[in-house]
């Protein structure tokens, strides 16, 4: 890795989740035959009883364009369900069938093993203080980006 870029965080957590990325699309392409991207709108619909699509392009932060392809592939092969939401004409609530939530367990299970044995590096309470300090900057990206918006952090 570059020397410059060692100790620059933004980089090594993009670094990571792209080598991370790349190191699972074959497995989930060969196995269930979907995207990353795909499997991570089922996995977040089916942690969910019900969500949006403006919901899951502000949880998972891709675009609406990427959410829209992604979910219609998903209600093609019936993975999940699109219906509307009684309480907004305009919005639909996405959740998963029956043959989603298996794939859905399939994907969380496949995840799941495969941060354990990531983070199989650091010790018990290593773990817990990486993962409490994900949460803390995790509630800061919006401030930050809006920081950004603002014309910030140029100078």
């Amino acid at each position: 890795m570059d020397d410059k870029l060692d100790t620059h965080a933004l980089a090594m957590v993009s670094f990571i989740y792209n080598r991370v990325v790349a190191g699972a699309a074959g497995a989930l392409r060969k196995r269930l035959k979907l995207s990353v991207t795909e499997a991570r709108i089922a996995l977040h619909v089916g942690a969910s009883d019900s969500v949006t699509a403006a919901e899951l392009v502000r949880i998972m932060g891709l675009d609406k364009a990427a959410i829209s392809r992604g979910t219609a592939r998903l209600i093609e092969l019936g993975l999940i369900k699109s219906e509307p939401d009684p309480q907004h004409a305009a919005r639909n609530i996405l959740s998963v069938t029956k043959s989603g939530r298996i794939c859905y367990e399939a994907i969380a299970n496949f995840t799941f093993a495969r941060e354990e044995y990531l983070l199989s590096v650091l010790s018990a309470g290593e773990q817990k203080q990486f993962l409490e300090s994900l949460r803390k900057v995790l509630k800061n990206v919006e401030p930050t980006n809006e920081r950004a918006r603002a014309g910030d952090f140029w100078d």
